[in-house]
């Protein structure tokens, strides 16, 4: 027997082992990937999110005012006001008044004026006006500057008056106290008179 290997033997082998190493190949280059103590990490990225509402609002937790009745006692204007004062007249109520609150979750600057003139004026007779002031009712409750004296009430079409510029609104420190001063003239006749005040809020 030769001891030769054929041309044809050796060919054979030789496809053999091509179609060995292709395979061979294929198997390496797709093997399925594994989980391996290569990767590894010491942390992990989280998000934590929200969104925060602002609401401006104030509101009158007292909104009626009155005097009552008031009878000229002497000669000259009366002057009355909403802590206990009076001069040439009397009052039957004069301790009746508003209290203004931030019910909002921001802070507020808050103005006022009436429905009546442009300088506030409503029925008073000769020389007559009315003014207002603010008190903190609950203390610190005006950050910036608080109409602490009395100034006059604008009507309609006037600039309107500050009443405190930054009026917070912790529900420890978030309330004023607004006090009213009219002068009534002598000449002014018997009647009702009645008017509207109104609080306007602005981000402070």
């Amino acid at each position: 027997m030769a001891k030769d290997i054929s041309n044809k033997t050796l060919a054979t082998l030789l496809v053999v082992a091509i179609v060995v190493s292709i395979g061979g190949t294929y198997v390496v280059l797709h093997r399925t990937p594994g989980i391996t103590g290569l990767f590894t990490a010491d942390f992990a990225n989280g998000t934590l999110s929200f969104t925060s509402q602002g609401t401006l609002s104030i509101r009158l937790n007292d909104s009626l005012t009155t005097f009552g009745n008031i009878t000229n006692t002497g000669n000259g204007p009366c002057l009355v006001n909403t802590e206990g004062s009076t001069d040439n007249c009397t009052a039957t109520q004069t301790n009746d008044v508003m209290v203004l609150e931030n019910d909002g979750n921001v802070p507020a600057a808050v103005t006022v004026n009436s429905t009546k003139d442009k300088d506030g004026n409503f029925a008073l007779g000769t020389g007559g006006s009315q003014k207002f002031r603010s008190v903190e009712k609950k203390t610190g409750s005006c950050a910036g500057t608080l109409q602490s004296t009395y100034v006059t009430l604008p009507g309609a079409g006037g600039t309107r008056a500050s009443v405190c510029d930054i009026l917070r609104h912790n529900d420890t420190e978030d309330s004023l106290t607004i006090h009213y001063q009219l002068i009534i003239g002598t000449d002014l006749q018997p009647g009702n008179q009645t008017e509207n005040i109104t609080f306007w809020a602005s981000l402070a």
